[in-house]
């Protein structure tokens, strides 16, 4: 995994401001980047939160899970990446049904010309008003 150091600013970085920093950065060396790992020395947060394991099990997992890029921004704030261009967009045709207070999803073209009527779906237009 390739490390970048980006320097301190002027002013005293708060986290939103150093994620932007490095998501600009990513932006310019991947060409979908997406955060898989992230922590903030300042306050001792970190993502994913995971349950037991050592304080370092956030790098771990972005190691794992196809990080390839992490920036550290500002000596305080740690970022791992991953680029996306390769993975499969989710299909978000999803309609969220209620049945007798069962709630569940229709896939797809899974639901019924019923179900959709009930949704008030209308093609070409998604779900009317």
């Amino acid at each position: 995994m390739q490390t970048i150091k980006l320097p301190d600013q002027d002013t005293p970085m708060n986290f939103t401001q150093a994620r932007l920093t490095a998501v600009g950065k990513a932006d310019e060396i991947l060409k979908k980047p997406v955060i898989v790992a992230w922590k903030d020395d300042r306050t001792g947060k970190f993502a994913p939160a995971i349950p037991g394991g050592t304080a370092d099990r956030w790098h771990v997992y972005g190691e794992s899970n196809e990080g390839m890029l992490e920036l550290q921004v500002a000596d305080a704030f740690h970022f791992i990446f991953t680029d996306a261009e390769c993975f499969d967009e989710p299909d978000t045709n999803l309609a969220s049904l209620e049945d007798n207070g069962t709630k569940f999803l229709c896939l797809n073209d899974a639901c019924t010309e019923e179900d959709r009527q009930r949704l008030g779906y209308f093609p070409g237009g998604g779900l009317g008003g």
